[in-house]
């Protein structure tokens, strides 16, 4: 006999946590903030693409509307990319994103926490109007927004309290690096070296030794590195290159490191820490190390950076046999590549079409060997060819791609940029690597560039993206095999993986938490003044991306004999479940998509009553046989 625990789920919902009904004609907004005039939409997907100018309706009370084109009501997505606010005012980056009639209100710049389909008898309330932030508010019920005739104003949620950060001259809590050129030469250009020197002191902070000191610094050469990054902001990152290799904060010992600001991340600066940390959980070999640094240049404070390794082939790196330069060994010229899809055709690169020479091209950047012979062009350009030739098979079933691409790593690489919906992984910044011999493959990794995670964020794959121009990988997601592979270590992982990536960002965030609000007060307008709120930004929309997620590739693997062990029904519920087991449960926890614990129970045998918004949760059920994890949905 089974033994028989209810849990009863007790729903207090929020109104924005319901589903309702998408209109196919007039929404209304609140535009008693924002002030819009007229309104822009940019429209596009496949065949559909353009834009088409409307005007807002004044409904009296500062509510206004507008009608959803016909001609765009069922494309895959719409968006305010142009308004002209009542004062004449032209603003050409505030937008609110719609998908497939869906509206997605609330999230960071062209991304959303969560989707909603809004009737007609809601209205949007944008939240303010600060730093173009009039996209984050929330749908009411026109009845309530009625009573007293303004505009509601929900209780808001306090933020995290930040402990106060002494930022004279700089936090001191994390180490403070310390670069110097010669007779203090301006840093241009991203092709020519400055010389200079450098030292770490390390501030007695744990872990971490400290190089080279101030009357005995460390002689490097220092360049411009990055792309937009270079160009887009006064923060620029750098290219370190020392005389000498050196293991700097215990990094891994080399001449070459970078000194990347991450003045695009407005979320905590998590964005490449996460794809780090994503990198390790699914075992890609080597992952590039980041460690907080404050930066003091020529003696002026330049904010806190991130001190990270530089990719290159080496023992401690990239771990292949290295080519030489100019090889022609036909044996040699089979291995030590590292390569880049790139998107920047002005890099040294290998031109490959994707199916003829009318579509765009792949640009495969070589990064070692650096300079080619003949021979090394001849004989990469024709393993990429064959390559590009089997990834475009019409056959789907062919394995013939296999030969070329290491399934396995290519399966980990993706789901660490699915995960993040970072698009722009496969379209620049995308690394493989290539052991010498006839039969080796071509290896994804290791990670790079996650500028773009989490940024425009629509429920899709990362490869029916259009707008980033992926390579290869729109093809091979076509392939069976590939798909199951995915799912299968999917399956294997996500049991664990919110757990470990919050232990990783959490730990990082205490890290840096001080020294933050030192590069807040020297970069105000790069928009992380308080890393904690960022922080917990970052779960919210990653946990929608996991939820998602979740609904195309399952959430547990388990097996047909697990299931007879542990039952959980009814599921869908609107308020009840019952879990069935085959032995006795000595522990119940829910927690949500992100991983976060929200309740947990010890005693078994009594009945548990959990406060829950309606939503998608994980059910962890412990018996003597282990740990069962059951996705569980609440109306």
């Amino acid at each position: 006999m089974k033994k028989l625990l209810l849990v009863t789920l007790a729903v207090f919902a929020a109104l924005s946590c319901f589903a309702l009904n998408i209109p196919k004609g007039t929404i209304y907004y609140d535009n008693s903030v924002t002030k819009f005039k007229e309104v822009k939409f940019s429209y596009g997907y496949r065949d559909a693409v353009g834009t088409v100018l409307v005007t807002m309706k004044h409904e009296g009370d500062n509510i206004w509307s507008y009608k959803v084109p016909s001609t765009i009501r069922n494309v895959y997505r719409y968006i305010f990319t142009e308004t002209t606010l009542a004062d004449g005012t032209y603003n050409q980056y505030n937008f609110v994103e719609f998908k497939d009639l869906i509206a997605t209100d609330r999230g960071e710049r062209r991304t959303a926490t969560s989707e909603l389909t809004i009737t007609a008898n809601y209205i949007f309330v944008p939240q303010d109007n600060t730093n173009k932030n009039w996209y984050q508010g929330e749908w009411v019920s026109k009845e309530s927004f009625d009573n007293g005739g303004s505009t509601p104003t929900p209780d808001p949620t306090p933020g995290p309290e930040l402990p106060k950060a002494n930022c004279d001259p700089h936090s001191a809590t994390v180490p403070v690096f310390y670069l110097n050129t010669e007779n203090k030469a301006p840093i241009e250009s991203k092709e020519e070296y400055v010389s200079g020197s450098l030292y770490i002191d390390a501030l007695d902070n744990e872990g971490y030794v400290s190089s080279g000191s101030k009357a005995s610094p460390l002689v490097t050469e220092v360049k411009g590195r990055g792309n937009y990054t270079w160009i887009g902001f006064d923060k620029k990152p750098y290219r370190i290159k020392m005389d000498k290799k050196a293991s700097l904060l215990n990094m891994t010992t080399d001449k070459s490191y970078t000194l990347l600001a991450h003045a695009d991340d407005n979320y905590g600066f998590l964005r490449n820490t996460a794809g780090f940390a994503l990198s390790r959980f699914f075992e890609l070999g080597y992952t590039p190390t980041a460690e907080p640094v404050e930066l003091f240049l020529n003696g002026e404070y330049r904010g806190l950076y991130f001190l990270t390794d530089h990719i290159k082939v080496s023992s401690n790196r990239v771990k292949i046999e290295e080519q030489d330069d100019l090889e022609t060994d036909p044996e040699k010229v089979t291995g030590g590549w590292l390569l880049e899809i790139d998107n920047y055709e002005d890099d040294p690169h290998i031109t490959i079409y994707k199916k003829d020479e009318y579509e765009s091209p792949m640009w495969f950047t070589y990064k070692s060997p650096e300079e080619l012979s003949y021979q090394q062009e001849a004989y990469i350009t024709n393993f990429l060819n064959l390559a590009n030739d089997a990834v475009y098979a019409e056959d789907k079933s062919s394995t013939e791609w296999e030969k070329y691409i290491d399934m396995d790593s290519l399966v980990n690489y993706y789901l660490v940029y699915e995960i993040l919906a970072n698009r722009e992984g496969f379209h620049g910044s995308c690394y493989l690597h290539k052991e010498r011999g006839e039969n080796t493959k071509l290896i994804f990794g290791p990670v790079w560039d996650f500028g773009n995670t989490l940024w425009n964020m629509n429920n899709t794959f990362i490869h029916e993206d259009w707008s980033y121009g992926v390579k290869w990988i729109d093809q091979i997601a076509q392939f069976p095999r590939f798909q199951n592979a995915v799912r299968k270590r999917w399956l294997e992982k996500r049991g664990s993986l919110m757990p470990y990536l919050r232990a990783e960002v959490d730990a990082f965030i205490d890290k840096i938490t001080m020294a933050s609000q030192c590069d807040c007060q020297k970069w105000p307008e790069y928009g992380n003044a308080n890393v904690l709120e960022r922080k917990q930004a970052f779960y919210d929309i990653l946990s929608a991306r996991l939820a998602w997620l979740d609904t195309q590739f399952g959430t547990v693997d388990v097996t047909e004999e697990q299931a007879l062990q542990v039952s959980v029904y009814p599921n869908p519920t609107r308020g009840n479940i019952n879990i069935a087991s085959e032995s006795a449960v000595s522990a119940v926890t829910l927690s949500d998509l992100s991983g976060k614990v929200l309740q947990t129970f010890q005693d078994a045998s009594s009945t548990l009553q959990l406060n829950v918004q309606p939503g998608t949760y994980l059910l962890h059920v412990t018996t003597a046989e282990g740990v069962q994890i059951r996705k569980i949905i609440v109306y």
